[in-house]
């Protein structure tokens, strides 16, 4: 036991390993690994397809509905041999973050009926206006119409819910 944890209350220490890596460390080696396992599964997303919880999800459920029940969801050329698991790698790789820095806690929601209807709502409008922002911002640029007014409908959202957050804060 190092000098650091016997001064701590209670009957359980923690020994902590002496490697650190740093979130641009952590950050280069998956985008290797996600380069190297696109290479070796042959994967080609499409154009403008960014990294996108909305439409990788979709992807994922239509492709499990598929293989699973026969049916013929619609899912992204990319995602026809094996789902994108982009939805499930960002929930591990953000609990597995937050219980290794100690920051984990279980809690439920305080109203899960609206959580669940506001969840239903921003999925729809994601795959409304597109997906992810990366791929709303591409499409803007093309001077798309669907694109620039779903970028511009997000900017007026991040916008307001940063004024609805800082008075929440304030209370």
């Amino acid at each position: 036991m190092s000098p650091r944890d016997s001064g701590r209350l209670g009957g359980a220490s923690r020994l902590r390993i002496g490697i650190r890596v740093t979130g641009v460390q952590a950050g280069v080696m998956m985008a290797l690994a996600a380069v190297a396992a696109g290479a070796f599964f042959a994967v080609r997303p499409p154009d403008a397809y960014g990294i996108c919880m909305a439409c990788h999800g979709r992807d994922l459920v239509g492709w499990l509905a598929n293989n699973q029940l026969g049916t013929s969801l619609a899912v992204a050329p990319v995602s026809l041999v094996f789902p994108l698991l982009t939805t499930v790698g960002v929930l591990i790789g953000a609990a597995v973050a937050a219980v290794g820095s100690g920051e984990f806690k279980w809690r439920g929601p305080d109203s899960p009926l609206k959580n669940f209807a506001i969840g239903v709502l921003v999925m729809n409008f994601a795959l409304l206006a597109a997906g992810c922002s990366i791929r709303l911002l591409l499409r803007a640029s093309a001077a798309d119409p669907l694109g620039l007014a779903g970028f511009g409908a997000m900017v007026v959202g991040v916008i307001l819910a940063t004024f609805w957050l800082r008075r929440r804060a304030l209370r």
